[in-house]
């Protein structure tokens, strides 16, 4: 399946005084994994209000500027452009909701798939102030699917392009996650199937996350939460009763 992602930055929430200042498209395939940076401007859009907008959280904290903004095309000229690639492909978002808000007023049409968000929230090891399950940050789940313990965490640069190839590999590894058994996804008959997963045993590989190939017995080791984790949550991921023991032999348990 080839899918478009998403992502637009913005002088803020209201997208009928608020401007879209820069867009950003990822055309991904599910299937051989490519993804391919489609677009990515720095746009000037209608409701763009120099002197209004320039102290925006956007030209804050990230590399972008008003100046730039300022000075760019209009957004009507990449229009034809942008239609063309959403005519082709359906497209997602992170927080989908927000992007097609602003890209319809804009005068946009799209069709688009399952929020990333949503299925990014299923896998968040996050709680929330009440203890609750937290809806991830790109930056947060990022973090989780692909960062080990001990190294650099991911920043999120919230520019366009970056970010949109950033929310690519994400998608990506959600497709993994289902393929492989361990996406909880909606209850359709062919969903309710059932199939057999063979235990894995100490030296059998991890098929996903951010543990992706290494052994059963290293991840024991190197963070036992994780495994603790996937029995909790992944109703397919089965171990041996040898892996269940050295579990609970181990006595940390950290969970990044």
């Amino acid at each position: 399946m080839e899918i478009l992602i998403t992502d637009i930055e913005t002088t803020g929430f209201n997208e009928y005084s608020d401007a879209i200042v820069e867009i950003g498209i990822v055309l991904v395939d599910t299937e051989t994994k490519k993804t391919e940076l489609v677009f990515d401007k720095v746009v000037k859009h209608k409701n763009f209000k120099f002197e209004k907008h320039k102290d925006a959280w956007v030209f804050q904290n990230t590399s972008l500027n008003a100046i730039d903004v300022e000075n760019a095309k209009l957004l009507t000229e990449y229009q034809p452009e942008i239609q063309d690639l959403f005519n082709k492909y359906p497209m997602t978002a992170y927080n989908k909701s927000f992007d097609i808000r602003f890209m319809a007023h804009a005068g946009f049409k799209m069709v688009d798939t399952k929020c990333l968000l949503k299925s990014s929230h299923q896998y968040s090891l996050l709680k929330d102030k009440r203890g609750n399950k937290k809806k991830p940050s790109v930056q947060e789940i990022y973090n989780q699917f692909f960062i080990k313990e001990g190294e650099k965490r991911y920043v999120e640069k919230h520019r366009a392009g970056a970010d949109a190839m950033d929310e690519a590999r994400i998608l990506l590894h959600l497709v993994e996650l289902k393929d492989s058994g361990a996406l909880v996804v909606e209850n359709t008959a062919k969903d309710k199937e059932k199939k057999e997963y063979k235990p894995l045993g100490l030296n059998d590989e991890l098929r996903f996350g951010k543990y992706k190939e290494m052994t059963i017995a290293d991840v024991i080791k190197k963070n036992v939460g994780y495994l603790h984790w996937c029995l909790e949550n992944i109703k397919t991921f089965k171990i041996t009763d040898e892996v269940k023991e050295a579990i609970e032999a181990k006595k940390a348990v950290v969970v990044n």
